[in-house]
């Protein structure tokens, strides 16, 4: 559990990285055609953490 964690903290760190880069792209005028990948990988992260978070609490309640 805590291996999975620790690459989700990782991932997630890594992903406001590229948020933040793609923010300040935007914000002075230049294209950020990385955009929707970023946002997809965050998706894709946020169902990672949900399901994660989910299996997590079902394996409690049931043991």
């Amino acid at each position: 559990m805590l291996q999975e964690l620790f690459a989700l903290r990782r991932h997630l760190g890594q992903l406001g990285n590229n948020l933040n880069q793609v923010a300040k792209a935007l914000n002075s005028g230049a294209d950020a055609p990385q955009a929707e990948a970023v946002l997809a990988a965050i998706q894709r992260t946020a169902k990672r953490v949900d399901a994660f978070t989910q299996h997590h609490l079902d394996s409690r309640t049931a043991g």
